[in-house]
Order: C-alpha cells, then structure tokens, then sequence
C-alpha cells in the first residue's frame, strides 16, 4: 500500500498558460517524500535525490478547493539506493464514487488514472564524510515494507 500524501492545489501554482506549472509537480513529490521519509527509522535527514524521471500525463488547474494525492511507493532497494515511485492523482476521481475511493484506500490505483507520474533514484548518504552509505539493516528493512505491489502503467 503507498503513502498517501494530500495537496491543495493553490491559485499561486498555475502559470500563465493557465494550468499548474510543471516545476511545482516537483515541489508536490518533495513535500510527500519529506512526509514519507519522516515516518523512516532514520528520518529524512539520509538520502540525497540524485536523479527524477516524470510524465505529465494530464493538465491540472486551479479550482477553489482542488486537492491532488500523492502515493509514495518503493520500487527496488539497492545496496546504499533505492528507486522510488511517486504518482499523483486527482482528488476528484478518488472522491468520484466509492468503488474508486476504496481502492484507492487499498492501495489498488491503476497508474493510468495519474495525472503525473514520477519516479526518483535516492542515495543514502553520509553528510559527515560526504559520500553515500549502505542502507542500516532498520533502514532496508522498512523500506521493503513500501515497496509497490505491481508493475501497471
């Protein structure tokens, strides 16, 4: 099951084509990974972002009240990185019927339904010496616990 992590889209993210810039997508990730991470033995103080991949799939634009979900899951854990996958979604669809908000809470969205779709290389990293470093045996271990149940673009 990914975390969830909700945004509320702001007037302030659109650009002057009139829908949210693609740079605050990058934003939106940040903030959910920082959540994510934060729940981590380690906290979110260990990993460097080293390399992101996203797909803007659909446009987003302001409505008064819109909210888009970010699902944070584990895609593979190496031995000091990980790849992470993060797609967003919009809070609409999830609350459009039940069927679609109870598998969202299961964890079960199709990842064509994406409005984006990201997926990032993060380095578990020594600030002090200033080099990466193998993942802690606590650190791994819950990692393995979100990483994504299937493949499904």
């Amino acid at each position: 099951m990914p975390h969830r992590y909700d945004i509320a889209v702001r007037w302030s993210d659109e650009d002057r084509l009139g829908h949210v810039n693609n740079s605050r997508y990058l934003t939106y990730t940040e903030d959910a990974r920082l959540s994510w991470l934060a729940e981590s033995p380690s906290g979110n103080g260990t990993v460097i972002l080293a390399h992101t991949e996203i797909d803007f799939v659909r446009p987003v634009h302001f409505v008064a009240g819109g909210r888009l979900v970010v699902h944070t899951s584990v895609v593979t854990v190496g031995r000091s990185s990980m790849r992470l996958r993060q797609d967003i979604f919009s809070a609409d669809v999830i609350s459009a019927g039940d069927a679609v908000a109870e598998a969202d809470a299961a964890g079960g969205r199709d990842r064509s339904e994406a409005v984006t779709r990201t997926e990032h290389v993060l380095v578990c990293y020594d600030y002090e010496r200033q080099q990466s470093r193998p993942w802690m045996e606590p650190e791994a271990a819950w990692l393995h616990l979100w990483i994504a149940e299937k493949e499904s673009t």
